[in-house]
C-alpha cells in the first residue's frame, strides 16, 4: 500500500480516537438527576395509566372516580391535584378538596387537553397559568373506552417541587450549581428562586447577557453538550464565567434541559 495512504489512514484513526464525545464529560449529578426524573415519572405514569383503565370501567360512578383521584394524590410526592375531565374538557372531579372550587371549569381550550384527546395518548404540558390561579404543568392521560375518548385524568404539579426533591440532595458540593429549563426557555428550576418561571430568551433580566442567551439556544437545540457563559454567581450580583454541561430529559414529546454550571 502507498505510504501516503497508510499515513493518512493512521492519522484519521488517531484523530478519531482523540475526538472526545462531550457526553463522556457530563457530571454525574446530571445523569443522576435525569435518572431520578425518569423514575419519578415512570411511577406517576404507571399509576395514571392504571387509573385511566379503572375510570374507563367506572365512567358513570362519580364516587369511585373521586376515590381514585384521591388515591393518586395521596400516593404522589409532588402533585398539587388530580382531576377527571369530561370529553368536553370540563373538570368534573378534583382532589384534594381544597381545589373543589375549580370543579366545573372549562379547560377544553388548553393545548395539552386538545392534543391528548386528538392523539388518544398521554401528554406532558409546558408550564401555563392553571385555572387554580398559578403557573404549573400537567401530565394528562386520556381515558379510552371502545376506542372512544371518555375523558382524561390530569396531574397538576409545580416543576420546581419535583426538582427540589431531586436536585437539592445532589447539591452537597456547593462549588457547582444546577438549573433546568423547558426547551422553549422557561426556567423550571433555579437555586435563585426569583428566576423560576422567567424565560431566558425574552425576560429583561437576561438581555444584558448575550453569552447566556447563546448558550441557552445551544442547550435548547442539542440533546447534550458543554459550553461557557457569563452570568451572576448564584445568590450574588457578581458576574462570573460559568463552565456548563447539559442533558435532556424527554417525555411525551416535551423536553426538559438539565444544566450543571460551575464558576471558572
Amino acid at each position: 500500500m502507498n505510504k501516503s495512504i497508510l499515513f493518512a489512514t493512521a492519522l484519521l484513526v488517531g484523530l478519531t480516537a482523540c475526538k472526545k464525545d462531550p457526553l463522556d464529560s457530563i457530571p454525574a449529578e446530571l445523569t443522576n438527576a435525569r435518572e431520578s426524573l425518569a423514575a419519578s415519572f415512570t411511577t406517576l405514569n404507571n399509576d395514571m395509566a392504571g387509573a385511566a383503565s379503572y375510570v374507563a370501567s367506572n365512567i358513570n360512578d362519580t364516587a369511585a372516580i373521586r376515590t381514585k383521584m384521591l388515591e393518586l394524590f395521596n400516593k404522589s410526592i409532588f402533585a398539587v391535584e388530580f382531576a377527571f375531565i369530561s370529553p368536553q374538557g370540563i373538570m368534573q372531579v378534583i382532589e384534594p378538596s381544597v381545589y373543589h372550587p375549580s370543579q366545573g371549569a372549562d379547560i377544553s381550550g388548553q393545548a395539552h387537553v386538545i392534543k391528548a384527546f386528538q392523539t388518544k395518548a398521554p401528554v406532558l404540558s409546558s408550564t401555563f397559568l392553571a385555572v387554580e390561579g398559578f403557573y404549573a404543568a400537567v401530565d394528562i392521560h386520556p381515558v379510552i373506552g371502545n376506542g372512544q375518548v371518555l375523558g382524561g385524568i390530569t396531574c397538576l404539579f409545580l416543576p420546581e417541587t419535583i426538582f427540589n426533591n431531586i436536585m437539592i440532595p445532589l447539591l452537597k458540593d456547593q462549588s457547582f450549581e444546577l438549573w433546568a429549563m423547558e426547551k422553549g426557555g422557561t426556567m423550571l428550576y433555579n437555586q435563585d428562586a426569583d428566576e423560576i418561571g422567567r424565560n431566558i430568551f425574552t425576560d429583561a433580566l437576561y438581555q444584558p447577557f448575550p453569552e447566556l442567551i447563546a448558550a441557552a439556544n445551544r442547550i435548547a437545540d442539542e440533546a447534550y453538550g458543554e459550553t461557557t457563559y457569563s452570568y451572576f454567581k448564584t445568590g450574588t450580583t457578581n458576574v462570573v464565567v460559568k463552565k456548563t454541561y447539559w442533558l435532556t430529559y424527554s417525555l411525551f414529546g416535551m423536553e426538559w434541559k438539565l444544566v450543571w454550571v460551575k464558576p471558572e
